[in-house]
């Protein structure tokens, strides 16, 4: 069974940390610039800028889930597709280049072309075990 290709939840865990770090420090930079002309008491500025720290962070994470999440998942999914066909591709130049050596060394005759329909079901059970 070939598995979707996720963020695990630490990578999300990190991820999220450092997502409202860098939205609470943007908020910092900008309050501590721009707030300080309110007239109000040190009481309404926390309350103001805690509500634009968690209201920044909600609304900028819901556009993110709406708009980037499905492009993230399906960009990983091709990613892990183009690297299993990759793979598949390796595999099949190692097995040609087995072949060749080995119809060098042991002459011509040595290895026979042959069809897949050709291998009987006990042999392959055989090679499994």
């Amino acid at each position: 069974m070939i598995k979707m290709a996720s963020l695990n939840k630490d990578t999300r865990l990190v991820m999220t940390i450092l997502f409202v770090g860098t939205v609470s420090g943007a908020n910092v930079y900008f309050y501590a610039n721009y707030g300080f002309q309110l007239p109000w008491t040190a009481f309404s500025h926390a309350v103001l800028f805690g509500l634009i720290t968690v209201g920044s962070i909600m609304g900028i994470k819901a556009i993110f889930d709406l708009a980037m999440n499905d492009r993230i998942e399906l960009w990983l999914l091709d990613r892990k597709i183009d690297v299993y066909w990759q793979k598949k591709q390796r595999e099949q130049q190692q097995m040609d280049k087995i072949r060749q050596s080995m119809v060098q060394t042991q002459g011509p005759g040595f290895m026979q072309p042959y069809q897949e329909s050709e291998i009987s079901n006990e042999f392959l059970a055989a090679i499994e075990q």
